[in-house]
This record gives C-alpha cells, structure tokens and sequence, in this order.
C-alpha cells in the first residue's frame, strides 16, 4: 500500500497499481515525471508486484524480490 502526500497532507492511499492505473492520480503524475521510459518500467513492476499477490502458489516474496532485483539489474541503465 501506498500513502501518498502533497504539501503533509494524504492526499491518495492504494495498492500502486491501482494508483497507476487511474491516470488522474497524484502518484501517477509523480510517476510520469520520471520520463515515459521509467514511467512504464515503474508501472510493469506495479503491475507484476500485483500479479503475483493474486497467485496463491508461486514463490516466495523473497524469491520474488530476487527475481525482481536480477531483471531491474538486467533493464535498468542507472544500474548498467
């Protein structure tokens, strides 16, 4: 879940996909400022990070993280 705030103030709290998914979301506008490039890479994790709490089997969240940090090590050219 996600709490995000403008100037102290809640203004939005979701899982990130969801907040994503509304294009009108503060979160979303933070997103999109980070180039399109980064945006949809931010937005795959979001979407995948829910896809795999929906499974009842799968890996662990470990496991997960370290998938997710081998791919963002992969993809990600800050990292490069």
């Amino acid at each position: 879940m996600f709490q995000v705030l403008s100037d102290g103030k809640v203004v939005e709290f979701d899982r990130a996909d969801v907040l994503l998914s509304k294009e009108s979301s503060y979160f979303s506008s933070l997103v999109m400022q980070t180039g399109p490039a980064e945006a949809e890479y931010l937005r795959t994790l979001a979407n995948s990070r829910n896809n795999f709490n929906k499974t009842s089997t799968g890996p662990t969240t470990s496991e997960f993280e370290e998938e997710t940090k081998e791919n963002i090590n992969e993809t990600d050219p800050l990292l490069s």
